[in-house]
């Protein structure tokens, strides 16, 4: 059984749908870009006021950051960065928001791991 051909008419007004669906999904993904750009940002200035670098620095010497960059680190995802943080939030009794805790992994993902997942 053949079927029809939608008309030019229709096929129009398909293809803009789709068009104007894309154009809104990009809108999202360019407005996500600002958001976590500010969420970083907020993690950046939480690893500076919690002193992690300094807890760091006593474990693995410099300044701290070696902690991020050592070859047998155990966070190897991005889901074990926000853990690992939660932890060292608990463990140091730092009364950090699971907020903060989201932007300070958001912060050391850009900075150091690069995770993508």
């Amino acid at each position: 059984m053949d079927m029809p051909l939608p008309s030019p008419r229709a096929r129009f007004f398909v293809t803009a749908a789709i068009l104007a669906m894309l154009a809104g999904a990009n809108a999202t993904a360019a407005a996500a870009i600002p958001e976590e750009q500010a969420r970083v940002a907020e993690g950046k200035k939480l690893v500076a006021s919690s002193a992690c670098e300094k807890c760091h620095a006593g474990k693995v010497g410099g300044d701290g950051s070696a902690m991020y960059l050592r070859k047998d680190r155990k966070v190897s995802s991005r889901a074990k960065l926000v853990v690992q943080v939660a932890r060292c939030s608990s463990e140091l009794n730092l009364g950090l928001f699971p907020d903060d805790e989201a932007a300070i992994a958001a912060y050391l993902n850009q900075s150091y791991y690069k995770f993508k997942d």
